[in-house]
């Protein structure tokens, strides 16, 4: 191994994301989203106010994060939470990512002028 510490082999990281995750060889994608949700109701540090909470949880995203990328081929596993999100509250300025649209020239259009102010 380098000097670096890190685990070059793919399978051995798959292996050990599957294992802190607690699902097995044959498990699907859904299976994983499940079982992590589970495991993050149980560890999340708001619920459980243990000393080792927040250090389990970061290690069930790494490990949730990982298959989803490397195993199951989901580049983004908070994508579906991103596209309800958008849905849910689109470009609303209070809730949403407001930002004013841009034009096809990429210039954020001009404000139109107030027509009581000229008169």
């Amino acid at each position: 191994m380098s000097g670096s510490g890190r685990i070059k082999n793919r399978n051995v990281k798959v292996d050990r994301a599957r294992k802190a995750l607690g699902i097995s060889g044959q498990a699907t994608a859904e299976e994983a989203r499940k079982q992590y949700r589970e495991l993050a109701k149980q560890w999340h540090p708001d619920v459980n106010p243990g000393a080792d909470a927040h250090a389990r949880m970061q290690a069930l995203n790494e490990a949730y994060a990982f298959l989803m990328k490397e195993e199951f081929g989901i580049l983004d596993p908070w994508d579906e939470y991103d596209r309800w999100w958008w849905r849910q509250y689109g470009n609303d300025p209070i809730w949403g990512s407001y930002f004013p649209e841009e034009d096809a020239r990429g210039e954020t259009p001009r404000r139109p002028k107030n027509r009581l102010r000229e008169k």
